[in-house]
């Protein structure tokens, strides 16, 4: 049998910094990737609850989803409990991304103002929003609009940011070619400053209901008396371990869900992914 030579032993001259990503790794894909280690971990998560961890301390994982499955089909639980926080979740996710997209472009329009609110926008998440709740109450009593005001400011400077970053990448060159071409305002805002601006926004968004989920949550957790936050606040309060781990399951369930589809819809408008 033969030496290799040099030649049979040098796989690619590329350099391995710039090669494309290998399309699957021992045989499975990326997304396969994903699926065997959710499993490797619930599958981990239900030992450990079964031979090793008190009863008080964890449940299994097929209780977990049993408990969630029948909350599920419960429609006292699906209307006041899923539902409300369901809708305050989108509701806030909606206006925190007009109102952050139409205020990355007026920050963008007049320079003046950009500068002068950038260190209130660089500062924006060192103020904790959850303190605001108290002046929420006040100003609009309990329910659910203090926790969906406090969740669209939450979202809103995710979005706005991002879009803003979006709005000031266009070069310079490409404006002064849209002034020489004399596009009007809409022509210029349609065929040059969204498509540049789209993919910041789109992270924008993708972030924004990321923190519209986190907000609402936890609002309901710490301040609300309905909710899914509320319900796994009275299950842990009470002690009732097996509706606690299926609240929280039924939350990783809807963040996971919600951040697939919105990302799948969004990726779209993206062209850096095309």
């Amino acid at each position: 049998m033969s030496a290799p030579t040099r030649e049979s032993t040098r796989t690619s001259v590329v350099p391995g910094y710039i090669r494309p990503a290998p399309a699957t790794q021992l045989g499975l894909p990326a997304w396969g990737w994903t699926v065997l280690i959710l499993v490797a971990a619930l599958v981990a998560i239900d030992i450990a609850a079964r031979f090793f961890a008190s009863p008080l301390d964890i449940v299994p994982v097929t209780d977990m989803v049993s408990t969630a499955l029948s909350l599920l089909t419960d429609p006292d639980f699906l209307i006041d409990e899923l539902g409300r926080t369901l809708g305050i979740i989108v509701l806030a996710f909606v206006l925190s991304s007009v109102l952050g997209v139409a205020a990355a472009y007026v920050l963008w329009r007049y320079e003046l103002w950009d500068r002068a609110f950038q260190p209130y926008l660089n500062v924006y998440y060192a103020v904790p929003t959850f303190a605001l709740y108290p002046i929420m109450v006040v100003l609009f009593g309990a329910g659910v609009a203090p926790i969906a005001i406090l969740s669209t400011i939450f979202a809103f400077g995710v979005v706005a940011l991002n879009a803003r970053t979006g709005f000031n990448s266009v070069s310079p060159i490409v404006t002064k070619l849209g002034t020489t071409l004399m596009l009007t305002r809409w022509q210029y805002f349609r065929s040059v400053l969204l498509p540049y601006a789209l993919p910041s926004i789109v992270t924008g968004l993708k972030l924004g209901l990321s923190y519209a989920v986190i907000s609402v949550l936890a609002s309901e957790f710490i301040l609300s008396t309905q909710g899914l936050g509320h319900f796994i606040s009275i299950a842990y309060d009470g002690f009732d371990i097996a509706d606690m781990y299926a609240g929280i399951l039924i939350v990783a369930a809807i963040a996971l869900l919600s951040t697939s589809l919105i990302s799948l819809a969004l990726n779209r408008f993206d062209w850096r992914r095309r």
